[in-house]
């Protein structure tokens, strides 16, 4: 076996130019099937990497119009849900008792925009009425001070907690921002909040706070102010939207049924309000099957330039067959059966197929980085798709050069003698 190795290698060098031009369609079609591979795990990897930031396990509850056929006619009132049409404070803390499932439930409510003022310095904010649960869904990171408590809430307190820019822009420091009085100039009025805490801002592209988009002088971020505060001037007490956070180990489809059906006849007689729950992880499962079977699809397309690989070394071993048909005559007059002959051709073919696939293999690696990259996605290869690239490249050989390889062994030893 080992000599049939060297004599295809041999081979394959004394027709190097040819070797490459065969071995040509192998690297492509092994090098796209890898970096579509690649680019669609990355994406794949990307997405789950969103939804668990935004909580793949909690479920949003809320409410949505209904059906033209079911809904009256108002003439537009119902567009907005009237404050007895909202989720109140007593069904939230019901719901709260009615499921030890929940671990918390946040809460938040625009309260408007506007700058912040010190002096010549100046900040923008968007006011953002919360509960302590919304630090917990929203991943809040705290920077000095604290955040948002039940207290606070409680008592309508009017403090806020201003992002580390806001701190640095008004006061220079997050040190000096803590205890101070913020003074916050809105459309509708000119609001006093005392600043209690300082969160670490976090730039989110795509979004308005990108650094690379928006310069620091235009820059806005959140000033998270008690929910009961943002409520203290607004017509409407109750909420129509709210999270959920379920506790560990409680499984979030069963949940959101269980969550929503409660909440669902609550609004069974309302004529023009319904209310709605969902969690991520469906639209995460539903997502990634999309992502897969677009990889497979891309993949198995990329896998024709295989097939036309393979026929391409089919037709150079039948080339070669030929060429050497008296070195064939020789060697079977010298003792040779038709098995060393054909373990020798289908030996070249192999060769010729797995060394295609290996420079394939790298260079589909580099082209998924590449892709990768270019989407922002992190780069992921997995070992699996290495092994079954290099034994695919092998069964291409295999499979595509056994017929010449055939063809050879059966050659009539006389006959291939007298080929010239």
């Amino acid at each position: 076996m080992i000599e049939n190795l060297l004599l295809s290698l041999e081979s394959l060098r004394a027709n190097k130019l040819r070797s490459f031009l065969t071995m040509l369609g192998i690297i492509i079609g092994i090098a796209s099937v890898i970096a579509v591979i690649s680019v669609g795990n990355a994406m794949t990897s990307s997405v789950t990497s969103q939804f668990a930031e935004m909580g793949i396990n909690n479920v949003s509850l809320g409410l949505q119009m209904r059906s033209s056929d079911t809904g009256e006619d108002s003439g537009g009132e119902a567009k907005v849900p009237k404050d007895t049409d909202r989720i109140s404070n007593e069904q939230i803390a019901a719901m709260t008792s009615r499921f030890p499932e929940i671990e918390t439930v946040s809460l938040a409510e625009e309260a408007g925009r506007g700058k912040a003022k010190l002096g010549r310095k100046f900040s923008n904010v968007s006011l953002t009425g919360v509960n302590p649960g919304y630090a917990k869904t929203n991943k809040i990171k705290m920077t000095l001070g604290r955040y948002v408590s039940d207290t606070d809430v409680k008592g309508t307190r009017s403090v806020i907690v201003i992002s580390d820019r806001s701190a640095k822009a008004l006061y220079g420091s997050n040190e000096a921002a803590i205890g101070q009085t913020l003074i916050v100039y809105t459309d509708k009025a000119i609001k006093a909040f005392v600043v209690i805490g300082v969160y670490t801002y976090v730039e989110t592209p795509g979004m308005g706070g990108s650094g690379a988009m928006t310069s620091e002088k235009d820059l806005e971020t959140s000033g998270y102010i008690p929910v009961s505060t943002a409520k203290k001037d607004s017509p409407y007490k109750g909420f129509t939207s709210l999270t959920v956070v379920p506790r560990a180990n409680i499984d979030p489809t069963v949940f959101t049924e269980k969550i929503g059906s409660y909440l669902s006849k609550q609004y069974e007689k309302n004529k023009n309000w319904e209310s709605y729950a969902y969690n991520m992880k469906a639209e995460l499962e539903s997502s990634n099957k999309v992502l897969g079977t677009l990889s497979i699809a891309l993949a198995a397309v990329a896998g024709i330039a295989l097939v036309v690989g393979g026929i391409g070394v089919m037709n150079i071993m039948l080339v070669s067959v030929t060429e050497r048909t008296h070195e064939i005559g020789i060697r079977k007059a010298l003792g040779a059966r038709d098995a060393h002959i054909r373990t020798q051709f289908v030996a070249e073919a192999i060769m010729l197929c797995v060394t295609g696939g290996l420079i394939g293999i790298a260079t589909g690696v580099g082209l998924g980085m590449v892709g990768s990259r270019l989407l922002g996605a992190p780069f992921t290869f997995s070992p699996y798709v290495l092994a079954g690239s290099v034994l695919f490249s092998m069964f291409i050989g295999i499979f595509f050069g056994y017929y010449p390889a055939n063809k050879a062994a059966k050659l009539n030893p006389i006959d291939a003698l007298r080929h010239e």
